[in-house]
């Protein structure tokens, strides 16, 4: 199996299942049995009007955490329609995308090959008679490339919800919502225009933005070029005359050197670092993965939210309206980037959460009414709230799972500057806002409402008792880490260490289990494990001491008594995690082939749901969002190497069936980039890469202290580095 090269012989027909390109900026979906179609979407295409209700005075916290308490019907439902049914009200804010290009070749055929080269990023359409395209979307440029051969026409498909009269509604698809509206954004009619060489649509808005879908082409050498742009107001004035500017410059520079200057990008973004294990179908996952995170994050624009810059082609808001889901979502797509050693292209969630933080003080102190950082847990791109379930969109705490991107940043860079620059005023701030909320009981520190996402739904149930779990773990995260950096720079540590000495310990039951909160277990199969956030990703448990072994395979052992039947495709990464940090390479590994085999489509998007109707999950729906995908290659990078508790640990939890493999460049603690190679079980190659002269206590496995020639002492290894590169073979 070619890892690096997806391969399909017949018509792609549903726009999930299309081959993707992008650029970070831009995103294109091809697929079609005639005509060929091209979705066209941008990062920061978004509909950013206030949705209205957020206006209402009593729209804030405070308010919230009245109705809530009161125990009356009808302050529940006051609730319900303040809070809980916000996204319901009105189709905006939301992301949209641009529509898509349609290549008419005059025939239909269901024997089309379509061809990704992920190494390239370049896809190939072939028609039996020899028609064919090739499309790029430029890393360095960022605008789509076409190379056609055959004659065609070309439209442009406007999506059915963007305009529409007073009667017109459209779809809003939020797949887990039974109750969702239909809604259409009833901008003013647009009509595709052909002027020469150029085809687009202009579209105004209901605000001073607009947006136009631009294409420029032009015969030459025997093929037609196409190059086309999304140009907003955001990039001048005259949106109009920014994409001819854009696109008359790529096509003087040509179709090949723009094809060269894009390779030249994308193999050297190959070369960051690499896996190679006997598990292909994983390994293609793995590949595939990384290469839709380089599409569509890249540092010097936005973060990807739900679906990143492939917006659903369905002529209907996306699901859950594309939002920033700071629950789960955004958190977990940001995971693994650190150690796969793509800085360049996960650095901008760091940018970002910093860049906004004069929206989300505004935020906090609008709605929470105090001084601080903490961000709507569901979000618009400019940070305003867009709703959801109540008990979660407006839960402050989600706030610490999202900055701890800020923390793991300064962990696997090293960067003292970041650290007392940004991540500790972010962290500061943060802290301040959470303890102004809290109240304080017989010596006790609780939020006035506590969560777990998603368990319960939008029930009254939802509101666990404080704290729960989640929330404590995510508290206890929060201080200690401020405790630390405190010392660290000099700082007085003194007002965190009374807060840590006012909040209980976690709640665990008498056999050791993690729990929901002080009076429940976790009750049910549930897609969250929101209670094991102190294993995983927070290393608060780690799995080093008699105690914390108990507590980890209880919790472990419970999971798997619930039962799968409520999952979907996020768990499966997650479960794996966990085994992880128990050095079950088995269980890890069973987990990361279970998500390939049921929750991705042959293009390996991740679609939520048991979509093949295999009987793996209650859940039969299937939207496509991004956040599974580097939450399974977190998950395969800590099956190969870790570094959570003062040393590293090569290989920790490798199913016993892999006796070789070989990983290239994954990054650790400090900044350093690790490459290993495992031949019969036995590590025959180590090279580490460091920034500065370091110590690094490694654990002895895999034969390590003898390949290094160094006597180990209680199971670890001391290895003296020099800056640069080390290399050790056997």
């Amino acid at each position: 199996m070619n890892t690096k090269t997806l391969s399909f012989k017949k018509s792609i027909t549903k726009w999930d299942r299309a081959i993707p390109t992008g650029d970070g900026k831009l995103g294109s979906l091809i697929y079609g049995d005639g005509p060929i179609k091209v979705s066209v979407d941008r990062i920061d295409l978004w509909d950013n009007r206030t949705n209205e209700q957020t206006l209402e005075e009593g729209f804030n916290y405070k308010n919230l955490v009245r109705l809530v308490k009161s125990g009356k019907e009808e302050d529940w439902k006051e609730h319900k329609r303040l809070f809980d049914n916000l996204s319901h009200l009105t189709p905006y804010p939301s992301k949209i995308t641009a529509g898509r290009l349609e290549i008419d070749f005059g025939e239909q055929c269901d024997s089309i090959e379509y061809d990704l080269d992920m190494k390239r990023a370049v896809a190939d359409v072939k028609f039996p008679d020899g028609k064919s395209i090739q499309l790029f979307n430029s890393a360095v440029r960022h605008v789509g490339a076409l190379r056609i051969k055959g004659r065609h026409t070309l439209d442009i498909h406007i999506p059915n919800y963007i305009s529409g009269d007073e009667f017109g509604r459209c779809e809003l698809n939020t797949g887990l919502d039974e109750d969702a509206e239909n809604w259409c954004l009833q901008y003013p009619r647009s009509t595709v225009k052909k002027e020469g060489d150029y085809t687009y649509y202009l579209q105004k808005t209901h605000t001073d933005y607009e947006y136009t879908l631009f294409c420029l082409e032009r015969e030459r050498d025997g093929y037609f070029e196409l190059y086309y742009s999304i140009s907003t107001s955001d990039d001048g004035d005259d949106v109009i005359e920014v994409a001819k500017k854009d696109l008359e410059e790529a096509y003087t520079l040509g179709f090949d050197a723009l094809l060269a200057e894009h390779i030249a990008w994308w193999k050297a973004f190959n070369k960051k670092s690499s896996v190679v294990i006997p598990d292909k179908q994983i390994e293609l996952a793995y590949n595939e993965s990384n290469y839709y995170f380089a599409s569509c994050s890249r540092k010097g624009f936005f973060p990807m939210a739900l679906q990143g810059v492939w917006t659903a082609d369905n002529d209907s808001l996306p699901p859950w309206k594309g939002d920033y889901h700071f629950d789960t979502n955004v958190q977990i797509s940001y995971q693994h980037y650190l150690k796969a050693n793509l800085l360049s292209e996960g650095e901008v969630i760091v940018d970002y959460l910093w860049n906004m933080r004069h929206a989300y003080k505004k935020y906090t102190k609008e709605f929470f009414g105090v001084d601080g950082y903490l961000i709507p847990s569901c979000s618009t791109i400019d940070g305003k709230p867009i709703g959801g379930w109540a008990m979660y969109s407006y839960a402050p705490i989600m706030t610490v799972w999202a900055i701890q991107s800020l923390d793991e940043y300064y962990l696997y860079t090293g960067d003292e500057k970041f650290l007392r620059s940004k991540a500790y005023p972010i962290f500061r701030d943060t802290g301040k806002a959470l303890l102004a909320l809290m109240e304080e009981k017989d010596g006790k520190l609780y939020l006035p409402l506590s969560s777990s996402p998603e368990i319960f739904d939008n029930r009254r149930e939802s509101y666990l008792t404080p704290n729960s779990n989640f929330d404590q773990s995510l508290l206890i995260y929060l201080y200690t880490r401020l405790r630390d950096y405190s010392k660290k720079l000099g700082k007085d540590s003194t007002p965190y260490e009374t807060i840590l000495s006012k909040l209980d310990p976690l709640a665990i039951d008498p056999n050791g289990i993690l729990m929901l909160d002080r009076t429940m277990l976790l009750p049910e199969s549930h897609r969250h494990f929101s209670n094991t956030m102190a294993i995983y990703p927070l290393h608060l448990i780690n799995y080093d001491s008699e105690e914390n072994r108990k507590i980890i395979d209880a919790t472990i052992a419970q999971l798997i008594r619930l039962g799968k039947g409520w999952w979907c495709g996020f768990s499966y990464p997650m479960f794996s995690q966990l085994n992880s940090m128990a050095g079950r390479g088995n269980a890890a590994h069973q987990a990361l082939l279970e998500y390939v085999r049921f929750f991705l489509a042959e293009n390996g998007f991740h679609l939520n749901g048991d979509f093949k109707g295999l009987g793996v999950s209650h859940f039969d729906i299937s939207p496509f969002t991004l956040e599974a995908q580097y939450a399974f290659c977190d998950a395969l990078q800590e099956m190969l190497i870790q570094d959570h508790c003062g040393f590293i640990d090569l290989l920790p939890a490798i199913p016993e069936e892999w006796h070789s493999l070989e990983f290239k460049k994954l990054r650790t603690y400090g900044a350093n980039l690790v490459s290993l190679k495992l031949s019969d079980d036995k590590i025959v190659k180590l090279e580490i890469i460091t920034k500065r002269d370091t110590t690094l206590k490694i654990k002895d496995s895999y034969g390590i202290s003898e390949l290094l020639g160094i006597k180990a002492s209680g199971g670890f290894i001391t290895l003296d580095l020099k800056r640069g590169k080390n290399v050790f073979k056997a």
